[in-house]
């Protein structure tokens, strides 16, 4: 296969001219509305499949996705765009609070219990009516607010670096004990 002329190539550019899979640095929101996107997918995957085998794997990967992606925002975005409207980001942390603490309990739970799937949807439920609040009213604020996003840009590719980084490893050594 021609790896360069692969259009599923991370080495593709995309619309903006940045590399597929690549953090956009200068426009930090493009990741979060791209990491929005494939939570709507999976959810997606997870709510219309009927095979279990194929809802626990998109169970599986929204619940890293959504671990990946609320670390990224309590632990460099949130903080950075702060001033924008104080009182929206930490409405903004409490939601990801409540949704970490259902998160934990799935995690946790086996694929089996009853409680696993409502509890799932409710925290799908929690996350899309998250992300509708953050694009309809947080994001068009920050674009007004015309801050320099390259700097939060630069800190959240190094931060998702190390956090993937992090989870690979521990990922390895939990597959590891099994």
């Amino acid at each position: 296969m021609d790896i360069e002329n692969d259009p599923n190539s991370n080495s593709q550019p995309d619309a903006s001219g940045v590399p597929r899979g690549a953090f956009p640095v200068d426009r930090p929101v493009d990741a979060l509305l791209r990491d929005h996107q494939m939570v709507r997918r999976l959810a997606d995957a997870w709510t219309r499949d009927t095979s279990s085998a194929a809802r626990n794997q998109a169970a599986t990967q929204l619940l890293q996705a959504l671990e990946l992606h609320s670390r990224l925002e309590e632990g460099v975005f949130y903080p950075a765009v702060r001033q924008v409207d104080a009182s929206l980001i930490s409405h903004f942390e409490d939601e990801h609070h409540r949704a970490g603490d259902l998160l934990a309990a799935i995690k946790n739970m086996p694929e089996t219990d009853p409680q696993r799937e409502p509890m799932l949807r409710q925290l799908i439920d929690m996350v899309l009516q998250h992300i509708e609040q953050e694009e309809g009213e947080f994001f068009p604020k920050l674009q007004q607010a015309q801050l320099d996003m390259t700097p939060i840009g630069l800190q959240m590719a190094s931060f998702e670096a190390s956090l993937v980084h992090t989870m690979t490893i521990q990922d390895s050594r939990s597959g590891a004990r099994r």
